[in-house]
């Protein structure tokens, strides 16, 4: 019976012993080429897209409140918007460029925006062309801050949706059928087979040959366990850096280029709102709405209307916002940050500039409401001057000192992002490695089985 059922059984042994190692194989090749599939589209094409909407948004907004000041302040009839207006449009050009490139499929959109930013600086050129005639500038400068800052067909509301399409894609990089917990534990299956293969194995030729050990078999376990091991830690390092990358850094990165939009919007409004005063009103302008979302989650309920949107003493953690734009920016910068690397001293920084910057505002509504009946806004010099000046305690230099912290705060965002892409998309070699470790599990089985099999094909 033994020399008859043993050398069948060890025949199909080393078969199911192959079959084993090619499934080894194969199927974590297939789950892993997948998910980095998944982690490449995701990098290469739909995160950054939502980052270029994003600076899109960011410069178009800085270019619309540069031009606004230059008309307050007079400065517009002597060299136009300027040479900081033209960097913007230029900037967001090839940001718009760029989203094209990422996504052939927002073109319709993006084809949407390059007209409105067409009709908007043929407005502007209006209003330069006319700077002299104080209605006239007044009325198309009025009209191209409304193609520009229109709730939902303006230029920065178009570009906004883009922005949410784009992120729409990540999501769905994000949630892929290759990422699921069950496909990442499930690529693993093949070697409970294999395992169950070589335990009963060695078993079988200890009881059937009296050796209590079998190195080859031993060795191919060992290197089973190890391949096993390793896949499951990549597995879970890649799932792991992509979840950082999508749910933390991305959003992180969004959030500054947002926050920037949302601070030029509302330095741009309170500009417009100087150049458009009729005397004996109140100031208009929407500063504190526009700034809601700084430190507001959207849906969140309203607070009690103040001048300044963020009350508390921003200069410190404690008072720092847990909503909002600032929020997902400053997270982790300032609560259990090191400070020898800077992060804290940094968000603090920002955090008070953003509280120079809503004081600014305040004191410009402040001096606005001191004029008289019949003084209008644009006429007045310290109003103009609180509006568009460059000292910190103004409007204009609140901002620029305010856009450059968040300019900061984006690199560093930008350096997180860069650094979990890193890690999701690299496999520490496990693609290269792994046909030549399964290859050798192969060969360390066989050379366990095989000399048991060459002794019944040895004459008797």
């Amino acid at each position: 019976m033994r020399t008859v059922g043993t050398p069948l059984r060890l025949r199909r042994t080393a078969q199911g012993w192959l079959l084993c190692a090619v499934l080894l194989w194969a199927v974590p090749a297939l789950v892993l080429g997948g998910a980095h599939g998944a982690v490449s589209a995701a990098q290469d094409h739909a995160a950054p897209a939502v980052v270029d909407a994003a600076q899109v948004g960011a410069y178009l907004a800085d270019a619309d409140r540069v031009a606004t000041a230059g008309f307050v302040a007079g400065t517009v009839q002597l060299s136009g918007p300027g040479q900081q207006y033209q960097d913007d449009l230029k900037s967001a050009e090839q940001a718009l460029e760029r989203a094209a490139g990422h996504d052939a499929n927002g073109a319709g959109q993006l084809q949407t925006v390059e007209g409105l930013l067409v009709e908007y600086t043929s407005l502007i050129e209006q209003a330069h062309a006319n700077a002299g005639r104080n209605t006239l500038s007044t009325a198309y400068l009025g009209y191209a801050a409304g193609v520009m800052n229109a709730p939902d067909t303006g230029i920065l509301a178009q570009v906004a949706a883009l922005q949410a399409a784009e992120q729409d894609r990540v999501d769905r990089q994000r949630h892929s059928g290759w990422l699921a917990p069950a496909v990442q534990i499930g690529m693993l299956a093949p070697a409970v087979p294999a395992l169950v293969l070589l335990v009963s194995t060695q078993r079988f030729l200890s009881r059937h040959f009296r050796r209590r050990l079998n190195p080859g078999l031993l060795a191919a376990t060992v290197l089973l366990l190890a391949l096993s091991g390793w896949t499951a830690a990549e597995a879970l390092r890649d799932y792991r850096a992509f979840t950082t990358a999508c749910d933390r850094a991305l959003p992180r990165l969004t959030a500054g280029w947002q926050a920037r939009t949302l601070t030029a919007r509302a330095a741009g409004g309170d500009a417009l709102a100087v150049f458009r005063g009729i005397p004996g009103q109140p100031l208009g302008g929407d500063f504190g709405t526009t700034l809601a979302p700084l430190t507001r989650d959207a849906g969140a309920p309203a607070p009690a209307p103040t001048l300044a949107p963020a009350p508390g003493d921003l200069a410190s953690p404690a008072g720092a916002p847990s909503q909002g734009k600032l929020a997902q920016l400053l997270a982790g910068d300032l609560a259990g940050a090191d400070p020898a690397d800077g992060r804290r001293a940094g968000a603090e920084h920002l955090l008070q500039d953003y509280r120079r910057f809503t004081d600014a505002d305040a004191a410009l509504r402040q001096r606005a409401g001191t004029l008289g009946q019949d003084a209008a806004p644009a006429t007045d010099p310290a109003t103009v001057a609180a509006a568009v000046g460059p000292a910190g305690t103004q409007l204009g230099g609140a901002v620029t000192a305010l856009d450059a912290d968040l300019a900061a705060r984006t690199t560093l965002a930008r350096q997180d992002l860069a650094g979990a892409e890193a890690t999701a998309g690299s496999d520490q070699g496990l693609s290269l490695a792994l046909p030549l470790l399964c290859a050798a599990l192969a060969g360390l089985g066989l050379a366990g089985l095989w000399p048991r099999i060459d002794e019944y094909r040895a004459p008797r």
